[in-house]
């Protein structure tokens, strides 16, 4: 079984250690070795893409770079601060979302991991025994609680499916392998009931890290693997590694840049760990045996070679595996704009693959 952790004093230090020398780190990644230096660009808002998705990028001004790198909290308690006040919004967003599209969201609790029952209008027949498991995103700092539930209730209304929602720890009390200890705790009590052939698995940025970081666990622990997996844009590397994640920088709406929050989370998350080991950069695992899984990006997102390389390792192992990659959509736009064509056929494609490979 793996090593509980207590965040102490020293760890505090420790981790805010962490964050210094990975800014340090990137700075010095511009005197490397075969570093492009290139000037700045025009990019006109994208073609080929949805009329409301458009208007959405019409609407949002080029990121600040400087201004996004600037916001990020230098203490721990700034961290916390900074986590409480995006949860509460994400919160309310998630409840508009639910009581918008008839879902209900139930707060339970699974052998002392708080989880959300989110429950569609209408469950089709189809799915009437599978259940998704999700992991929500937010860079394993943020989501926390009800804040994590608003891509449940889309999968949910738009798979009309029963999705069970993990509110697993996080840094800065819990870093890993906390938020894995959790979904197998999750994971071994549902299989009491439910063949894991009838469940998918999955989640958005950090959730598709953690999915991919939790399979690996589960074939360390010999469980049996879910039906199907969902790796939404995920963060397979602790480390910035990868074209995109340079290339998108400034471009990218949400994330803006590595360094901008990024790099910092996911530091706090790996803690002890090294930022190779297959728990916090899922990416260096064995990928052998893993399920189905379907992997989606967009052409603006700094973590689209995360899913590229993540596709690519799947497809070495021999997986069956799906890429869809959107024009002009940032990380994540497919769930920021649920209102666009797009988002509709991203879930629609998403279900079409659930329906494909779950067990009936």
């Amino acid at each position: 079984m793996m090593k509980a952790f207590r965040f102490t004093k020293a760890r505090t230090l420790a981790l805010v250690a962490a964050v210094v020398l990975t800014t340090v780190a990137l700075a010095a990644t511009a005197t490397q070795e075969g570093v492009w230096e290139i000037g700045p660009r025009m990019l006109p808002a994208s073609v080929d893409v949805s009329d409301v998705m458009r208007e959405s990028l019409l609407n949002t001004p080029a990121p600040d770079v400087e201004a996004a790198r600037n916001f990020v909290p230098e203490t721990i308690e700034q961290w916390k601060a900074l986590i409480s006040e995006r949860g509460e919004r994400a919160a309310a967003g998630a409840r508009a979302l639910a009581n918008g599209l008839s879902v209900v969201v139930e707060q339970e609790s699974i052998d002392g991991v708080n989880v959300h029952r989110v429950t569609p209008a209408e469950i089709d027949p189809r799915h009437e025994n599978h259940l998704f498991v999700y992991l929500h995103g937010g860079a394993y700092l943020f989501n926390g609680g009800e804040a994590g539930t608003a891509e449940a209730v889309l999968i949910a209304a738009r798979a009309k499916m029963l999705v069970l929602s993990v509110d697993y720890r996080m840094p800065p009390d819990h870093p890993a392998p906390a938020a894995i200890n959790d979904v197998v705790a999750v994971w071994e009590n549902l299989l009491n009931s439910r063949p894991a052939t009838s469940l998918a698995l999955g989640g958005t940025s950090a959730g598709g890290g953690l999915t991919m970081a939790s399979v690996h666990r589960f074939k360390e622990l010999d469980l049996d693997l879910p039906g199907a997996l969902y790796l939404g844009t995920p963060g397979s590397d602790v480390n910035k590694v990868g074209d995109s994640r340079y290339i998108m920088e400034g471009i990218d709406r949400l994330l803006v840049a590595w360094d901008a929050g990024g790099a910092q989370g996911m530091s706090m998350y790996a803690a002890d760990y090294d930022h190779n080991h297959p728990y916090v950069s899922p990416i260096y695992g064995d990928f052998e045996g893993f399920p189905p899984s379907y992997v989606i990006s967009g052409t603006r997102d700094l973590m689209l070679s995360d899913a590229v390389r993540t596709h690519r390792k799947l497809r070495a192992a021999g997986v069956d595996a799906d890429l869809h990659v959107y024009e002009g959509q940032s990380h994540g736009d497919y769930a920021a704009v649920p209102n666009s064509p797009e988002s509709h056929e991203h879930y629609a494609e998403l279900n079409a693959f659930l329906l494909k490979h779950l067990e009936r």
